[in-house]
């Protein structure tokens, strides 16, 4: 979320009910919700049609909108040897969709979560970026809305073929709610668990969970694990968002698969850090 509507929510909390409530009604109006139905955008086309059994390169990323200098280098950089791209925060704008298009061989899935008025109705919301083209794509729209914008957040979901194998890998782009109390993140964090006790198979579930609390973060690894989730340990990990807590919000949990080189990167095109990894199937 912006750092202007963080602040700005905080100093809404402590105006009189009155105020809060005009000013409320100010900031829900820049905002435009989507139909679910609608929800659902592609771009670009897949130059294969099933990804390696023994290797998948990954890059997991909230790009804060495209709103700081140099994510038009750092993107096609940290991507270009990438087979999969998870984008938290992307956005509809030109400039940022041509980054997108600058990615020969990959289909992008976007899922939006609401429309900015302010800014030509330019989309946000979830992204995944796949060399591979994905047998069947969900978006869904968290349950509750957050306080003051009341805008949802989305989940892109996909399922992809690997080689050698019956199984599909089931990839799920995250941006958890985030100002919203605790049972507002349980229930949204409940889609992507719904859809994961379904799907037989590989899995790897990442992106920014906003977990701001401890009792957040305790949520998501206790269901996490009781699935067979493993969280990723990556080298540098302590560079990852922290945002105003002593918590990061940055994760990657994968079921199915082995880890290999896992490390974050340092950038300056966002407030949070690239996390890359490769994965391969479990033998």
């Amino acid at each position: 979320m912006d750092r202007f509507l963080l602040v700005a929510c905080a100093l809404i909390l402590q105006l009189s009910s009155s105020e809060a409530l005009a000013k409320r009604i100010l900031f829900a109006s820049q905002f435009s919700l989507i139909p679910i139905s609608e929800a659902h955008k592609t771009m670009g086309k897949a130059s294969s049609t099933e990804f390696k059994s023994n290797s998948i390169k990954v890059l997991i990323w909230n790009i804060k909108k495209g709103q700081e200098t140099g994510l038009d280098k750092d993107l096609p950089k940290l991507g270009s040897d990438r087979d999969l791209v998870m984008l938290s925060e992307g956005y509809g704008k030109p400039s940022v969709l041509n980054i997108f298009k600058s990615f020969k061989g990959f289909v992008w899935d976007f899922g939006v979560s609401f429309l900015y008025k302010k800014d030509n109705n330019y989309p946000t919301g979830t992204l995944i970026g796949s060399k591979v083209e994905a047998t069947e794509v969900r978006v869904t729209h968290s349950p509750d809305l957050e306080p003051i914008i009341l805008t949802p957040k989305a989940f892109t979901m996909a399922k992809y073929p690997i080689q050698t194998s019956n199984k599909e890998l089931l990839v799920i782009s995250v941006h958890g709610i985030n100002l919203a109390d605790h049972d507002s993140f349980v229930r949204h964090m409940g889609q992507a668990f719904e859809e994961i006790d379904q799907h037989d198979g590989p899995v790897i579930f990442g992106g920014d969970f906003n977990t701001r609390t401890k009792k957040r973060l305790n949520h998501l690894f206790e269901e996490s694990v009781k699935r067979g989730f493993q969280s990723v340990d990556f080298v540098n990990g302590h560079k990852r968002a922290k945002g105003v807590t002593p918590y990061y919000l940055d994760w990657t949990f994968v079921r199915g698969l082995k880890v290999k080189n896992p490390k974050v990167v340092t950038v300056k095109s966002s407030d949070h850090m690239p996390m890359l990894l490769e994965v391969g199937l479990e033998k």
